[in-house]
This record gives C-alpha cells, sequence and structure tokens, in this order.
C-alpha cells in the first residue's frame, strides 16, 4: 500500500480537484438557475431551480411544462442535452434535491430525505411555478423515476406522460439490509469506502458501474466529476430513505409512460427494473412503443447516447402525449401563419448561399428553391454556372416560384413533402428509390458522374434529412459523418435539432 493511495483515501488528486473546482456548468443551466427558499412542512429548504420559459409560448395554444426530477446523488445539470433539446418546444423545470449539485445540505435530520417527503417537496416546487391546474409531463432518471411515478399519483390528470430512464422497481434483500445499517455507519468510513470505489479515476468502479465499457473519456470525466459532488451524509440519507413505488402504484398510472433502459446499466440492470415495471403497467401505460432498450449505454445512458435519447423522447411525446409539445408541430403552426415571400423571409433568402458544393461521397448538391426572375438563383443561370447537375428534385410542397419548363438540359422531379416536420420513413424509401432510378437512367445514357440537386426551401432541414438518409442507408457512412458532411457542404447544416435526433433514433436502434 504505497503513500499516493493512502493520500487518495482522504485528498483529491490534482484531476479530482480540477473536476470539482475549475469545471464550468453549460451556460444554458448557469443562465436558468437560481436559488429559492421553499417551506415543505416545517422545514425550511435552499434550493437550486431551473426554470426556462418557452420564448414563444404566448404565440401557441396552452402548452404542458415539462419537469425533470434527477437519482440519488444526481443534480439536474445530467439532464443539459434533454433540456437543451426541450428548450425549443416547451418550459422546463428542474430542482437539484436538498444536498444534491448546488442545494444547500438542510434540513439535515434523516427523515426530510424519506421518499414520500421528497415527492412533498416537488409538489411545493412545482404549485411555485406554474398554476395549479397546468398539464406536467415529467420526466425521471433512476431514483426520479421513483419520485416521479409517486408525484403522477399524486397530480392525477395533471400529468399528462411521464418518461422513466434507467429506472428502479425493487430493492433486493442486500440493499434493504444496507439501508437499516446506514444511519449507524459513520460518515468517515462512508468517505474512505467512496474513495476506494473512485480509485482508478475515469476506469474506477465508481465510473464503470454508471457507463458502459466503450463510453468516451469525456463522458467518463463528466461521471467522475458527479460522483465527487455526492456529499455523503446526503446520499446516506437519501438511500436510507428510499421507498420505491410499489406495483400497485405503477399499475395505478392513468397516462402514457416511457420506460427507457440501458443494456450494460449495472446500477439498475433492466432485466430486475425497467421489464417489471413495464410487466406492472396497465391500459394506457403499456404498448408496443413503452419500452426501449439501448444498446452500447449504460446507467448514463442520456449522457453517452443524448441524440438518441432525446429523438426517442421526442417521438414518444409526439406521438403518445401531446403533438403540441413538439417542435415540429409549434414550427408548421407558426409557419402557416407566415408568408414565405414576406420581405423579411425574402432577405432571409438572399442571404442562403444558391448551392452547396458536393456533399461528402455521394452524388449531391442542395441547394436553395430558384425563383423564376432573380437575377442570381434561376434556372437559365443554374445550368449555365453547375454543368454537372444533370438533376432537381424538388421537395417542397408548394409550386414552386420558377417555371420547371425553362430547363433546357436539367431533368425536374417533383417530390412533395411537409416542411418543418422529419420525412417519415416511407418518403425516405421512395426518395432514395427516385435517386437510384436517375443515376441508373443517367449511367444509361453515358453520363460519368451525374449530380443531383435536391431543394426545399432554404435546403437545409428537409434537404439535408434526405440527403443524409441517403449516404447512410446507400453508401454505408455512419450518421454522425452523414450529418458532418452534410454541414461542411452547406454550412451550418442541418438546423432543427429534432431532424438531428430522429436521424440518430431511425438508425441507431
Amino acid at each position: 500500500m504505497n503513500l499516493a493511495f493512502l493520500k487518495s483515501l482522504f485528498f483529491y488528486n490534482d484531476l479530482e480537484r480540477h473536476l470539482v473546482h475549475e469545471v464550468e456548468e453549460p451556460p444554458l443551466i448557469t443562465k436558468h438557475c437560481s436559488m429559492k427558499k421553499f417551506k415543505v412542512g416545517d422545514k425550511q429548504l435552499n434550493l437550486r431551480v431551473f426554470n426556462l420559459p418557452h420564448y414563444r409560448e404566448n404565440k401557441f395554444p396552452a402548452l404542458p411544462i415539462v419537469l425533470f426530477i434527477h437519482g440519488m446523488g444526481g443534480s439536474l445539470s445530467q439532464f443539459y442535452h434533454l433540456m437543451d433539446h426541450m428548450s425549443h418546444y416547451a418550459e422546463l423545470v428542474a430542482v437539484d434535491l436538498p444536498g444534491h449539485g448546488k442545494s444547500e445540505f438542510q434540513p439535515t435530520d434523516w427523515a426530510s430525505y424519506k421518499t414520500e417527503r421528497l415527492v412533498d417537496l416537488l409538489e411545493t416546487v412545482l404549485s411555485s411555478t406554474c398554476s395549479e391546474g397546468r398539464e406536467v409531463v415529467i420526466i425521471g432518471h433512476s431514483m426520479g423515476c421513483v419520485l416521479a411515478a409517486k408525484l403522477a399519483n399524486r397530480l392525477g390528470i395533471r400529468c399528462i406522460g411521464m418518461v422513466a430512464i434507467t429506472p428502479v422497481a425493487e430493492l433486493d434483500e442486500k440493499t434493504q439490509k444496507l439501508q437499516r445499517l446506514l444511519p449507524y455507519v459513520p460518515g468517515f468510513v462512508f468517505d474512505i469506502l467512496r474513495a476506494l470505489d473512485r480509485w482508478g479515476g475515469t476506469e474506477s468502479k465508481s465510473v464503470n458501474r454508471m457507463v458502459a465499457k466503450e463510453t468516451s473519456e469525456e463522458v467518463r470525466l463528466k461521471q467522475l466529476r458527479w460522483n465527487l459532488q455526492v456529499r455523503t451524509p446526503v446520499w446516506m440519507r437519501t438511500a436510507a430513505g428510499l421507498t420505491p413505488a410499489t406495483k400497485e402504484e405503477w399499475a395505478a398510472l392513468n397516462t402514457p409512460v416511457y420506460l427507457i433502459g440501458a443494456e450494460e446499466d449495472h446500477a439498475t440492470p433492466p432485466g430486475p427494473n425497467m421489464d417489471v415495471i413495464h410487466k406492472w403497467l396497465t391500459s394506457p401505460c403499456t404498448s408496443e412503443n413503452s419500452l426501449t432498450l439501448v444498446r452500447g449505454a449504460g446507467h448514463a445512458v442520456m449522457i453517452e447516447k443524448p441524440e438518441l435519447v432525446c429523438g426517442l423522447i421526442n417521438d414518444f411525446i409526439t406521438e403518445s402525449v401531446d403533438v403540441k409539445l413538439s417542435l415540429g408541430w409549434q414550427l408548421s403552426y407558426l409557419a402557416a401563419r407566415d408568408d414565405k415571400w414576406s420581405l423579411k423571409n425574402e432577405d432571409k433568402w438572399r442571404a442562403t448561399q444558391c448551392v452547396s458544393s458536393k456533399v461528402g461521397l455521394g452524388p449531391f448538391r442542395a441547394m436553395k428553391t430558384l425563383r423564376e426572375h432573380d437575377k442570381e438563383h434561376n434556372p437559365v443561370i443554374l445550368e449555365e454556372q453547375y454543368p454537372d447537375i444533370t438533376d432537381v428534385i424538388d421537395i417542397s410542397r408548394e409550386t414552386p416560384p420558377y417555371e420547371p419548363s425553362s430547363f433546357k438540359r436539367i431533368a425536374y422531379h417533383k417530390f412533395p413533402t411537409v416542411s418543418k416536420l422529419p420525412p417519415t420513413k416511407d418518403e425516405v424509401k421512395k426518395y432514395i428509390e427516385l435517386v437510384d432510378s436517375i443515376l441508373k437512367e443517367r449511367k444509361e445514357q453515358g453520363i460519368e458522374n451525374p449530380v443531383v440537386a435536391t431543394h426545399c426551401h432554404y435546403g437545409f432541414n428537409r434537404t439535408g434529412f434526405f440527403l443524409c438518409s441517403y449516404m447512410i442507408e446507400r453508401l454505408g457512412v455512419s450518421t454522425k459523418d452523414a450529418i458532418a458532411a452534410f454541414a461542411e457542404a452547406r454550412p451550418p447544416g442541418i438546423k432543427h435539432p429534432h431532424f438531428i435526433d430522429e436521424l440518430y433514433v431511425r438508425h441507431t436502434q
């Protein structure tokens, strides 16, 4: 046993000090967090609360609020990727539970950390944030799923949807025995046990328990930082007071529930937890889409696979909870009240790059829609400036603002799709078939290296989705590389985050 090892039991090393004291949280978190005082029963609490209103909420019908609940030893910052994604279409609320994250460790009595008392606290935070009758969607992680289930039952019809990420079902006999012993274990003894658990840094047992084997060093550093931030007395009190939601409580939920598990979750393995809860749920909770097992991820799945988890939750909310709580619906709602060729939008169109460079390894260029009498971007100029383009696929739904018959050499193909929404699987299939047929025909005509130009209105979101899908499905390009290739050819690439997340959902699972 060397000196460095003994020292690590009582003092942080350089890496640990750096993670605890110097690494900052994302600006989205720090900007929208504040310390707030609450009274729950006879206890006073000073908690960090995250509240981000929808920046366009007054333009829509009433929208639900989204509440995030972290797990034991966690913090609201673990939901950063989901918060960043959902901030575009929902008002968001989260809180660091007492002693967790940056909330103060008060009160210090053990009873205040019992599960039911924490649910009381969440009710208080929610009532201070929104009106009494406002609908709520709850997203919980780990122990946060227990709190979410209990809170959802209290809210009744106000809770219109719930997402449980790596949930816990029941505590085994060994864990229950540990719970009974915790109040009698000296804090310094538990500190030593935690230090031993952290030995090895990002490859320690404490990190490996939470993430998958192949998880990146960046994610491992984040997990180590969160592990270091856990206060020993807070963890001991929360663990001792944990009472999982019962079979009856899960079955009583009268709202759509989506369970997300992780294949390499060693903290709450999916078999005895997610699968058990799924069996407990009753209609309308149970459906073929109410459960997903994510491969190549551990307990921290929402950090390890952020795009995939965001996309899965977005699909669940859109299809099973409330379509208004989706960026696609909201953009369509606003677009229906807007004129694409208003002065503002025409200026935006003129400032947009006319035609991209060739996209990755694919036979593509992306472009904005042409205008018949525009001096810079019309059918005649396109044919003159881009002799490699043999075909144009117009994926806009409207009649184009140019005359397709103006093309003398280029072949025009109309393939109408709806704006603001990711193309459906069937649309992607038919688009790929159309491109294949074009390339086959040009090859038969003896044309070498034909290029297909695709456009919607501006040529970023739908266009990028189709081109990336082709590269992924036909050329074997990874989702990440396809998205990057499109962004390089047509900066800044696909703009809508729900389009990017949908690409990951379709091509990761």
